[in-house]
C-alpha cells in the first residue's frame, strides 16, 4: 500500500470515529440540582429540576426549591431549546400569579451544567444547576 493510501485510510477511520460524536445532540433529560439566588434581594436557596422533552425542541422543566430555608415552592415551565456548537440555549416564561408575576427565563446548558437568568417585575436572579447522579424525587 502506498503512503497516500495509508493516509486516506487513517483519515477515513478517524472521520468515522469522530462523526457520530459530533452529530449527537445534547440531551438535557433527567434530574438536575443546584441553587437559585436573587440579585435583587440576596435571597437564595436549594433548587432541583427535572427536564422532560416534549417535542418540537422544547422541554417541560419541573422546578422545586425552598425560599427562606423552609418555604417550599414548585412550578413547571415550557422552555424552547436551540442547540449550537454543543451548547443548548433555552428560553421561556411562566405566570406565577399576581403576587409573583410573570417570570422570564434565558439559559445556557451543556451535558452537565445549566445556568439561567430569570426576571420578573419584582425580582431577578440566577439558577445554577448540575446534572444529578441519582433518580429524581430524592
Amino acid at each position: 500500500m502506498s503512503s497516500v493510501r495509508h493516509i486516506r485510510l487513517l483519515f477515513t477511520i478517524a472521520l468515522l470515529l469522530v462523526l457520530p460524536a459530533a452529530c449527537q445532540a445534547v440531551d438535557l433529560s433527567g434530574c438536575w440540582s443546584g441553587s437559585w439566588e436573587s440579585c435583587s434581594t440576596g435571597h437564595k436557596g436549594p433548587l432541583w429540576a427535572e427536564f422532560v422533552p416534549c417535542g418540537g425542541n422544547q422541554y417541560e422543566v419541573h422546578f422545586r426549591g425552598r425560599f427562606f430555608k423552609i418555604m417550599p415552592f414548585k412550578y413547571s415551565v415550557t422552555m424552547a431549546a436551540e442547540e449550537r456548537d454543543g451548547v443548548v440555549y433555552l428560553s421561556g416564561s411562566k405566570y406565577l400569579g399576581r403576587m409573583v408575576g410573570t417570570f422570564s427565563f434565558t439559559a445556557t446548558a451543556t451535558d452537565t451544567r445549566f445556568n439561567a437568568n430569570y426576571s420578573s417585575c419584582k425580582d431577578n436572579g440566577q439558577f445554577t444547576l448540575s446534572r444529578c447522579s441519582y433518580a429524581c424525587g430524592k
